[in-house]
């Protein structure tokens, strides 16, 4: 198990054993704040054409935080995948260009790291940087998941409208 791998004690019998706190599946993963705004953008696409929902509303469907979607919303505004109404008949609603903006467009336009290897130790910069590869191999690496993801455009996503909670 790696040094740094986060664990879980579980008791059996007398016992203590030490486990994966989350076993290794070997994907790329996004972060809350990208997954939170691709629920969103899907919620809102699975919506009718005209209707408008609230931040309370979405909230409520997608099973998160009002705080975090309200935080999403501004994001996808700046972007211009949806429109953003205030007052009483206020809401948000999909725009045309979030239906057909793509899953990889978005993740680039919200992935904010610069670098997926954090090349610092405690004592300063890592000694094998100079001669280290990892962080091109992570990067191109990085640039082929989303290439992946360009194909997928967000509002295809959805088959029809929720009747339920979306996201639990």
């Amino acid at each position: 198990m790696p040094r740094f791998a986060r664990v879980r004690r579980v008791m059996v019998g007398r016992r203590t054993v030490v486990s994966p706190a989350r076993p290794y599946c070997g994907h790329m993963r996004i972060n809350a704040f990208s997954d939170v705004c691709l629920r969103v953008v899907m919620l809102l696409a699975a919506s009718p054409e005209a209707a408008m929902m609230t931040s309370r509303a979405i909230s409520e469907a997608i099973a998160t935080p009002y705080n975090h979607v309200s935080k999403a919303i501004i994001r996808l505004r700046e972007l211009g995948l949806v429109e953003v109404a205030r007052g009483r008949s206020g809401g948000v609603r999909i725009s045309a260009e979030g239906r057909k903006a793509t899953i990889g467009w978005l993740l680039r336009q919200l992935d904010t790291r610069l670098d997926l290897a954090a090349c610092i130790t405690p004592n300063g910069p890592c000694p094998l940087l100079d001669g280290c590869g990892v962080r091109g191999a992570l990067r191109r690496a990085r640039e082929a998941f989303y290439s992946d993801l360009d194909a997928v455009v967000i509002a295809s996503q959805p088959h029809n409208q929720p009747e339920t909670r979306v996201f639990y």
